[in-house]
């Protein structure tokens, strides 16, 4: 039997249903946010299976926010793989193929949705949408703004007491208060319904165990009954091995053995397998040693160097470029890439960026380089924030100082003492 979807309001059910054809029809990304993560779950599936029924052919991916480095590259391998028309063309608004749900998108860092508003607001053409569900404080309103214009937000408000003895009627008429009790339970919502109507499935389950109860009792005599009919066949089975199988009883024969020995002789087999099992171990653990102590042994110079060989000669280009500028210089940035591939097409796509370079800049503990796009220098503040203000560039960018690009261009390995 399918489930009725159940509601506290009427609005809420509204807010629902313009949210799917936000996502579905106009290509907009969603916001959901409730202060409690029960009703965001209830709210969010519901809102989920609605939106299968609106997207047939489309595709909805969940995410965790530990997952935020995935969602990353899968979105530069997808991009990287049309072409750059394709990826900076807005197209049919309506023509979504995926949409990524992030839940518990309250713990992702605030750099890390503004990367992904950054990515949906330049490849417009990607045709991905994200639904972030978030619990516990508010997002603020800076959050909301770096996803991006087509953004909508719905903040699911808690349930008052009249709100939930209506709600709690709803799903009593559907035959589901069980499946909503535990949800209540954790919003402390339940004492709002009366005990009067809390207590009839409870009446109705003690009722089914009590009977189930009686009817497995049994009377003393029938017990009695029972067993011996029980010790009889097994005597009888006994009886029939060992008439027609008498060595499955030979072990009988040996009761007058001395059981000490038969101890010693255990024991000393046990010790006689302990060497070949310590030895099979030890070969292994010999072999992996020089591995781990010849890794450890890199110098952070060395994992400097192994990390610059892989970097295309473009973005070498970039890294000197960087390290020869004057100081009290100023330099826009243009979004941070973590494919060079990507970095690039932006360059090609934009009049603006034609001068511009693509520069590799590390974060503390991360082998791998993301790429920036960066113009100037600038020899006054004034002059770079004139710059930021042409229409030929994706974004208005970020000023920054030259050495804020000098001080992220090599792999930074944080120390931690221990305690």
């Amino acid at each position: 039997m399918a489930m009725t979807d159940l509601f506290f309001q009427p609005l809420d059910q509204a807010r629902m249903q313009a949210c799917v054809k936000g996502v579905a029809r106009e290509g907009m990304c969603v916001v959901v946010h409730c202060p409690q993560t029960a009703l965001l779950n209830h709210y969010g599936h519901i809102f989920l299976n609605h939106l299968h029924e609106a997207m047939p052919s489309g595709t909805i991916e969940s995410y965790s926010p530990s997952d935020s480095d995935v969602l990353i590259d899968n979105f530069n391998q997808m991009v990287s793989e049309m072409s750059v028309e394709e990826a900076l063309k807005p197209g049919n608004l309506g023509d979504v193929t995926k949409v990524w749900v992030i839940k518990n998108a309250q713990s992702m860092e605030p750099h890390e949705l503004e990367l992904l508003g950054q990515l949906l607001q330049q490849f417009p053409g990607s045709k991905v949408r994200f639904i972030l569900w978030m619990a516990g404080a508010e997002p603020s309103s800076s959050l909301i703004n770096a996803l991006g214009k087509k953004t909508m937000r719905w903040n699911i408000a808690l349930p008052d007491s009249a709100q939930t003895q209506t709600f709690w009627n709803q799903a009593r008429a559907a035959g589901q208060e069980e499946d909503v009790r535990s949800m209540l339970e954790q919003l402390k919502l339940l004492e709002h319904v009366p005990a009067a109507l809390r207590a009839v499935r409870e009446t109705k389950t003690s009722g089914a165990a009590t009977r189930k109860n009686k009817k497995s009792k049994l009377t003393a005599p029938q017990i009695a009954r029972w067993s011996l009919l029980v010790i009889a066949l097994l005597m009888g089975s006994t009886a029939t091995v060992a008439w027609l199988q008498p060595e499955a009883f030979a072990w009988l024969k040996n009761q007058n053995s001395d059981p000490v020995l038969v101890e010693v002789e255990t024991k000393a087999e046990t010790k006689m397998e302990v060497p070949s099992e310590a030895a099979t171990q030890g070969t292994p653990t010999t072999e992996a040693l020089p591995l781990k102590l010849s890794e450890e042994a890199k110098t952070p110079l060395a994992k400097v160097e192994e990390s610059l060989l892989e970097l295309p000669d473009e973005a070498l280009e970039g890294k000197r470029w960087v390290e020869q500028l004057p100081s009290s210089r100023w330099l826009v940035l243009h979004g941070a890439y973590k494919s060079f591939a990507i970095a690039s097409q932006v360059k090609k796509a934009y009049p603006g960026l034609k001068n511009s370079r693509v520069v590799p800049v590390y974060k503390p503990n991360e082998p791998l380089a993301s790429f920036v796009l960066a113009s100037g220098p600038f020899e006054a503040l004034q002059l770079a924030e004139e710059f930021t203000k042409l229409s030929t560039l994706p974004n208005p960018g970020t000023v920054r100082t030259e050495q804020n690009l000098k001080s992220r261009l090599n792999p930074v390995q944080e120390i931690r003492k221990k305690p």
